[in-house]
Formats: structure tokens, sequence, C-alpha cells
């Protein structure tokens, strides 16, 4: 604007703006004869222009950069590097000295800003010269920045009304929830921070001041306006209606905004990690949020994400600042009416899927790292070990199962049928981590057990009736897998850590996990394992097929061995206490139908091969309830064998101490018979010679203790005269002690002692009275406070009935 005048350096740039502004073109002739030598005028000749023209205001930007392209050069129109340093001196001396004018000169503060050795030169030479007489201001500290940032991209709210709305209900909601956000949220001066910084929330501008603004990359105001702008179009474009803009908003997703961010960060890697764990359709959050709504409906998982990366990545090898606490990431995410707890959880499980995310010991502090954590080493050896490995693993620890009651024995994961013995006990099969059951289909648990109930390697099994199989469950068994790979994985980094060269903080996480993920397996065995499956066969049906009768179990209590015994019992699978009644129904119904008698060992065959029949826990159930049902002459008789066709040694209505398996159990009776026949032989008093080669008659006297009877129930010989004696006919007198009654008390533990007792001390004196009736009756009363359960109730009602009690009740 000023025809035939060439100007060259900054004071003739500067003289010719005042001069046209001043509307006098004629004062650059002050200056003009420097301009063309590059040599500055002096501060006198400057004073002359600012008062001509004043009041002035000089703004130098970017001084030091101009000052750094001069150099060492000598033959510039601009002048020298020292004429340009000589000029600094005079002007700040001529604005001091003059009436009504200011110099305004900004300098870079970062090291990258400033470029090289010549920018330090020109740096330090030009903050020397501003030192003698500088007012330093900085204008873009955080309490003002963000009201350059509002003004530079906002207009003035047309709203004031909602805009105060907005702010209050943020303010409001901090002040219901003072333990769950930072303690200044909840006072009136942040919701006055809120007003001013309207619509941005004043959580985004302390990110940026307090923790960007620390990057030597990153300028105070002009990366906040280039970052913030970026937002705004994107926000604006995707019509987001949230009340503010917070942290949580930042659609880092879109190249433009997370650009901004990421080039003033050292590490490349930032924009991989974001794509992949912070936003994104791609990213962990994104698809946590697809698939839970509780995440998906206000994006829970990508506005924690992204609070903490702004929030974290320029500190992120800053150990002693690392991170952001929990109530500034909820402050940087949660708007008012949302539930906090949403979003705890949705941090919680970002913690265990992301690699690059870390967290403090003692969990409440939590940030990004370009640096995998080693969750990410873990997942990666997770995946490469074998299936044989794993399915060891899990077999090793159920071998340390112990064997209880009911049970006499554990077959655990037996590879083949070969390893799982015949015997004639009651045994428990826990299959392979492989042979999973699914109820209702015909899975490879199945199969297995009907390899191993039919066969013992080759041969066929003899004693099905002893089996009962534990088995996984086929829609557990992958994660229980999965849990132990975890184990294997962290473990070998422990075994491995010198030569992983893993830090302290590093080493007690893997000890920590470690010790996680061993629990995680114990817990995830007992639950897969949950399928107790028992052989059967219907007599009602197919006599020939056997059906599995499936029962979930729980080991969370009292352990897998315990609650599967537990379990068998409750469902009277398995029997340890058997009613002589029971027996004998048993024998009528199927055993002994077209038989007079059963072997005592033929009978336990019986029991232990046939699934039909009752599954007893072991021989002493089936001697037990022997034992019982021959002190009543209602169920059976028993002998030690048969000789001739008569039974030797007959027990019957008696109490027996010992049965053996070789003898025989006989139907009452045909043990009538017997006793009938040897009581006529006694009363002709003498018999043949034949008959008394092969016969001796027995005399017996039931339920008599065993103390008493040494061997119990041996063959007594009458004598035998040659001429059978009459009594002579008792005198008439009258009788006296005609009735005798008595009532005993017994111990529970020991009734069967006592009941011995009495029968020879007591009982037994009465009943070898000849006409002597005698009348037992027995009285029981049981209390339980907690109540009998109905399997009880149930039982003891039946058998009472079955055993033809004349009367039986439980009060209600």
């Amino acid at each position: 604007n000023m025809p035939g005048i060439r100007i060259n350096t900054l004071w003739g740039e500067i003289a010719a703006q005042l001069a046209q502004s001043a509307g006098d073109l004629s004062l650059y002739e002050l200056v003009r004869e420097s301009d063309r030598k590059g040599v500055s005028p002096g501060s006198e000749t400057f004073k002359t222009l600012f008062d001509a023209c004043g009041p002035c205001l000089i703004l130098m930007d970017e001084l030091v950069a101009y000052a750094r392209k001069l150099g060492k050069q000598t033959d510039l129109p601009a002048g020298t590097f020292d004429n340009f340093i000589v000029f600094i001196q005079e002007i700040t001396e001529a604005a001091r000295a003059s009436k009504n004018s200011i110099v305004v000169a900004s300098i870079p503060e970062s090291d990258i800003e400033v470029g090289g050795d010549e920018g330090k030169i020109a740096l330090e030479s030009i903050e020397h010269t501003f030192g003698r007489m500088e007012s330093i201001w900085k204008p873009v500290a955080a309490s003002e920045g963000f009201e350059v940032v509002r003004r530079r991209l906002f207009l003035p709210c047309k709203d004031e009304n909602a805009k105060e709305d907005v702010c209050r209900a943020f303010s409001q909601f901090y002040l219901e929830h003072k333990t769950d956000f930072p303690l200044e949220a909840s006072e009136l001066t942040y919701r006055e921070r809120m007003m001013s910084c309207y619509p941005i929330h004043p959580e985004m501008f302390d990110r940026l001041y307090n923790d960007w603004s620390t990057l030597e990359r990153f300028q105070r105001t002009r990366g906040v306006l280039r970052l913030m702008a970026a937002v705004i179009h994107e926000l604006w474009m995707g019509n987001d209606a949230s009340p503010m803009i917070m942290p949580g908003s930042l659609p880092l997703d879109v190249p433009n905004v997370s650009y901004e961010l990421t080039r003033h960060l050292n590490s490349e890697n930032w924009t991989s990690i974001i794509d992949s764990e912070v936003d994104g359709r791609h990213s962990v959050p994104y698809q946590m949020e697809q698939s839970n709504i509780r995440y998906g409906s206000n994006l829970a998982a990508r506005r924690i994400a992204r609070t903490v990366f702004l929030g974290s990545a320029p500190t992120s090898r800053e150990q002693h600042t690392k991170g952001l606490e929990q109530p500034r990431i909820r402050l940087g995410a949660i708007q008012p009416e949302e539930n906090i707890s949403v979003f705890d959880d949705v941090l919680m499980k970002l913690q265990n899927k992301l690699t690059y995310f870390y967290s403090n010991l003692s969990n409440d502090r939590f940030w990004f790292d370009t640096r995998p954590t080693l969750r990410k080493t873990v997942e990666e050896r997770a995946s490469q070990i074998l299936s044989t490995d794993v399915e060891y693993e899990i077999e090793q620890r159920l071998r340390k199962l112990k064997k209880e009651q009911p049970f006499s024995g554990l077959h655990i994961c037996p590879s083949s049928s070969l390893d799982v013995t015949d015997e004639q006990s009651v045994r428990l099969v826990i299959l392979r981590p492989e042979d999973t059951f699914k109820s209702g289909t015909e899975c490879a648990a199945i199969q297995r057990m009907n390899d191993i109930l039919n066969t013992r390697g080759t041969s066929p099994r003899i004693y099905k009736n002893m089996l009962a199989f534990l088995a996984p469950d086929q829609g557990l068994i992958s994660a229980l897998k999965e849990g132990v790979r975890l184990y294997l994985a962290w473990d070998s980094v422990n075994k491995e850590s010198e030569d992983l060269n893993l830090d302290a903080s590093q080493r007690r996480e893997t000890r920590n996990s470690l010790d996680r993920s061993n629990k995680t397996v114990d817990d995830r065995i007992l639950e897969t394992y949950c399928w107790l499956v028992v052989p059967s066969i219907d007599r009602d049906a197919d006599m020939r097929s056997v059906v599995w009768n499936p029962t979930k179990i729980s080991g969370k209590n009292s352990g897998l061995v315990s609650e599967c015994g537990k379990t068998m019992e409750r469902n009277e699978e398995i029997i340890a206490k058997w009613a002589p009644m029971l027996l004998k129904m048993e024998l009528d119904n199927l055993l002994w139908r077209d038989k007079n008698e059963l072997s005592i060992k033929q009978l336990w065959d019986y029991l232990t091969t046939y699934c039909y029949l009752p599954r007893l826990r072991d021989y002493s159930v089936l001697e037990e309830s022997i034992r019982r049902g021959l002190c009543s002459h209602e169920f059976f008789a028993y002998a030690a064998g048969i000789e001739n066709g008569r039974y030797v040694d007959l027990k019957y209505n008696i109490y027996v101490g010992m049965i053996e398996p070789s003898g025989v159990i006989i139907k009452p009776e045909v043990a009538l018979n017997q006793i009938e026949e040897d009581r006529e032989v006694q009363l002709v008093g003498f018999v043949t010679p034949n008959t008394m080669d092969n016969y001796e008659p027995t005399q017996q006297k039931p339920c008599n203790p065993p103390a008493q009877q040494h061997g119990i129930g041996a063959a007594e010989t009458p004598e035998t005269p040659d001429q059978p004696s009459i009594p002579a006919p008792a005198p008439i007198t009258a009788p006296s002690n005609t009735h005798f009654y008595m009532s005993a008390k017994l111990d529970n533990l020991r009734t069967n002692r006592d009941v011995q007792k009495l029968m020879e001390e007591v009982i037994s004196h009465l009943t070898d009275l000849e006409g002597c009736e005698v009348d037992i009756h027995l009285e029981v009363s049981a209390t339980n406070p907690n109540g009998f359960t109905v399997p009880i109730v149930r039982a003891v009602s039946e058998n009472c009935r079955t055993l033809k009690v004349e009367s039986f009740s439980f009060d209600y």
C-alpha cells in the first residue's frame, strides 16, 4: 500500500504499518534508510515514531523462528542476526521511554519449537534482552485457556436457562454421589466453572492443560483449539445429544480427532492401541457394548476407555503420576441419571480384557501404555498349550480326590474299562475330561459308561450293580479348559520370571494372577464335574436295557466324592441300612420265587450283579438285614447248610451273631415244617435207631443272646430214656404272682446289647415256663426339633405298614 517503497527488514515493516495506521506516510522516512541498509535505526528513532503514532501496540509472534532463519548469513536484505538482536534491544528501550506504547512478543516454551542450536542461541539472546524490562504473561493457564477456546469455537449461548439447568443437574448429581467423584466436583466453585466452560466439561480442559500441555509438542492454545475444533465438528455432524462435551465424548475412532492427540506422543503404537482397545468398530469396548445391552445403551465401555486414554497417555511413562483415579474416570465419563455401577463394572471388565490397560497394586489408578501387559504374554502362551497338557492337568487335580464313604474305591479318569476293577463293593468312576455328558443325548460319557459297565478289558463285567459314574458337563468343559490354559501360562511365566526380566511389580502381578487362576481351576472343576450318573434297569420295561439316571450335583460345599455319596444315599441308589421286610419283598418277588431257600453267597452275587436289584453299600449291610430279620418269625430262617435234604443248624426267630456266606436263607414256612417235625420226634419220647443215625432234634430258644448260647442255636440232644416218664399230678393250690410287667429304657447306641441282657436275664426265664404266655411290645418315641424329612417319613411309614406295626404316626 506504499507505492515505490520496498520493505526489507522487520523494523521497516513496523514503521510502514504505524505510518499507514496514523495516516502519515511521511513517518516511514524515519527508518527508510535503515531499512535499505539492514541496520537498526536506533532507540531514539523508534521513540519518535511511537510518540508520533501513539498509542501503539507492537505484536511480534514467532520471533525465535524469524531470528533462527537469519542464521550466520551476512548478505540478506533483512540484515544480520546481530543487527536483529540490536533491533530487539532498541525497540524495547524505545517502548519503555515512549509515552504511550507497548511491545508484546511470543517465545516458545519447548525445545522442539526452539529448533536446534541456532534457535537456542536466538532464544537466549531474545530472553536476555527482554528480561531487563519484561512483564511475563501466560494467557493460556487452565483458568483462562478454556475461556479463550470457548469463545473461539462457540457463539454466545442463546438459552441461558437451559445452560443453567444442565450445569445444575451435573452439580446435583455430583453432590448426591460425593464418594464416587472427586471432592471438588460437589463444590459451588466447580458449578461456576461448568457455567464458564459450557458446553465443554471442565474435566476436558483439566486433562488437556494439566496433562497434555506437559508434552513438548503440544501447544497449549493452538493444540487445544485444533483438537476441540475437530471434536466439535464430528459431534455436530453425528447429531450427538450429550448435555456437555466430556472426555468420554471424544470420537477417537475418527482419524482427524485421534491424530490431533497421537501426533504429540512419542510412540507410533498409540494409533493401533486406540483402534483395538479404545474406540472404533474393531475395538474391544465396542464389542463389549454389542454383546451387552447394559453397556451398549449408553456407550459405557467406549466412554470409560476414552476417558482413561485422555488422562493417561501423556503420563504413561511417569511412574509417580501414572494413570487416573477411579473417581476422576467417573467424572469424565458419567452423566446425570446414569447408573454408576454399570460404569464401574465396565472398568473392571476392561481391566481383564485389554492388553495395554494397566492398574496399580491397590487397583485404584488405571492407564494405557504402549507396552503390552503380562496378560498379553499369558494369552499368547495359553493359545499355544496343547490339549493333552490341559487334560493331564485336570486329571492330576482329580487324582488328588480321596476315597470317602459310602464308596470303597475311586477310579479316576480310566483310559479303558480294564482300569476299573470288578469287585463286590460300590465304586465311583470319575470320567476323563473328554468324556462329557449332556442330558438326553447319546454323548461321549454314555458311550464310555456303557463300555465300562459291560466289560473289563476283553472280559464281560460281572458285578455291574456296584458302579456309579461322575461325568463333566459338555457345556462347561470348554471354560474349565480355558481356565487351565491360563493357569499353565501364568505358571510358565512365574517359572521364567528371571529370563523374562520381570520387575518387582510384574512378579507380584504374576504370583497374584497364578493364585487366582489356580483357585479358578479348582472352582471350575467342581462346577464342570456335576453329573452323577447311576445305571439301573426298569423291571416293568426291557430287562436287558440299562437306564442311566443323571443327577446334577454341586461339590462346592462338601467335595465331589462326598456329594456323590450323599446324593446316592438320599436317592436310595446306595443302601447303607436295609430293612428285613424289604429284603423279604425282593426274595418273594423275584429271587426265590420257585425255591425254598437261597444261598447267602448267591443272594449277594445277585445283588451286586443285576442293576434291577437294590445296590447295597457292602456285604455287611446284607448281613445286618438278615440278622435283624431272624429275630422275627415273619421274614425268613437261616441254616449253616443242607445235608441229606435237611437244614443243618436251623435258626428261626432267634438272634444270630454271624451270618456266613456259605449259609442259606430259608422261607419261614419251610423252616417251620422242619421245626414241627423236630417237635414231634421229641414228644414221642423215643426214636427209631434208623432215625437217630441221621438226625438230632433241636430245642429252639427265640432271640436268646449270643453270650449264653455259645454258638447260638447249637443242637441240644434231649435225654432218651427207655420209657417215657409220666409226671405226677401237682397238688391243687391257689395260684399267686400270676402277672408280670416290665418297662425299660434302652440306650440308642447300644440297643442290641440291652435287648440281649434283658432276654438273657429276664425274658428267657418267662418264655421257658410251660403255659406262660409272654407278650412283648416295643415302644419307640422319637423327637427331631428340625422336623423329619419327607424321605424319612415315607421310608419309616412304609416299613411300619409292611412290618404290620399296630400303631404309628408322625405329629405335624
